[in-house]
């Protein structure tokens, strides 16, 4: 009989078969998810938006809510590995970290905690990497505030995380006047304008001295001019800022613009989400600390944690593969963490079961 981390890879494997990125149809995947749920004799439910929908798989109310998403960035165009090689008890592919090895661990757990038929629950997303619309559908659920706890499993390295930054994302434009390329001193250059504003925000977008106390900004999308003859005219940055707790995404949002007084631009908030901090003594994270052997850390992003805190804060990430993994080219998750999750992941079930 195959061992037990070979069945979580082969599994890890089916997923990393699936393209789940932004505009990708996710009902491959989320069928997957489905059929295994079903087979186990789960009960399974669908919830937010039929393009990016939510799962929701229950063996009873009141226990562990094992959390996780399916969908990803895209692959993007550096890798030198193969999406699902195997190399060295390594597994490669965009999600591998973040998250679908975390995945196949709870999908694993759910066969050992449903063998001993204990209370607890599975959510999987589709848009974590883009607004958490689905995370804010199953919040509403009562499910989630009769759980004794939440664990989210993004990517820690098997450490359990209760603090994480929070997210403003938000775009600048500029505007300028049209001319000859020749004669640059008609026109009025947009591209210049914003360069002028980036410099401003530059601070922030260096190495802080504290990743996870520290305020961030990464300068992530830039669109500008209209040919290479034509004085630009308009140019949109997109930023992304993370911050920690006690800034809200509001005095993140007052920072910014004190800082851009007097510039010339537009801003329009893309999306927001607050910083997280759990409870450090709540059974939840004592379980947590006593089955991994290890102390609460903090982590330098944003989960759908939260989210789910809006309704229940109790709320701890937990997950294989290294935080420098997510998003990366050549992603990777370690097999021997895969197995270890599925340990976890079914310990902290059985604790607060």
């Amino acid at each position: 009989m195959p061992r037990r981390h070979d069945k979580v890879v082969s599994t890890l494997l089916d997923l990393l078969s699936k393209p789940s990125a932004y505009g990708q149809d996710k009902y491959d995947i989320i069928n997957y998810a489905m059929d295994w749920f079903s087979e186990l004799g789960m009960s399974v439910t669908l919830h937010g938006q039929e393009s990016l929908p939510a799962i929701c798989a229950t063996n009873g109310s009141g226990g562990l809510i094992l959390s996780g998403h399916l969908d990803t960035v895209p692959i993007g165009s550096g890798w030198e590995m193969e999406q699902g090689e195997v190399v060295g008890g390594r597994i490669y592919g965009r999600g591998a970290a973040d998250m679908k090895g975390a995945v196949s661990s709870m999908l694993h757990s759910c066969v050992e905690l449903m063998r001993e038929d204990l209370r607890f629950s599975v959510l999987l997303t589709t848009d974590e990497e883009e607004k958490m619309t689905g995370a804010y559908a199953l919040a509403e659920h009562d499910l989630v505030k009769e759980a004794k706890g939440i664990l989210v499993g993004e990517p820690t390295d098997l450490l359990p995380a209760y603090k994480e930054k929070g997210i403003s994302r938000f775009r600048l434009t500029t505007y300028g006047t049209a001319a000859h390329a020749s004669q640059p001193w008609l026109g009025e250059n947009a591209i210049q304008k914003m360069s002028g504003l980036l410099e401003r925000l530059n601070k922030w977008a260096r190495a802080p001295d504290s990743p996870t106390e520290d305020m961030t900004l990464c300068i992530s999308m830039i669109r500008g001019g209209t040919k290479s003859n034509i004085v630009p005219d308009r140019c949109e940055v997109d930023i992304d800022a993370r911050f920690p707790k006690p800034l809200t995404y509001q005095k993140v949002r007052t920072i910014i613009m004190d800082q851009l007084k007097g510039g010339d631009y537009d801003i329009h908030m893309l999306y927001e989400l607050e910083a997280y901090e759990a409870d450090p003594d709540s059974a939840l994270s004592l379980a947590a600390k006593e089955v991994t052997g290890s102390d609460l850390v903090v982590v330098p992003y944003a989960t759908e944690a939260p989210v789910f805190a809006s309704a229940n804060d109790n709320v701890l990430v937990c997950g294989p593969g290294a935080m420098t993994m997510a998003h990366a080219d050549d992603e990777f998750v370690e097999r021997w963490q895969l197995e270890r999750a599925t340990e976890i992941y079914s310990s902290i079930a059985r604790k607060l079961a």
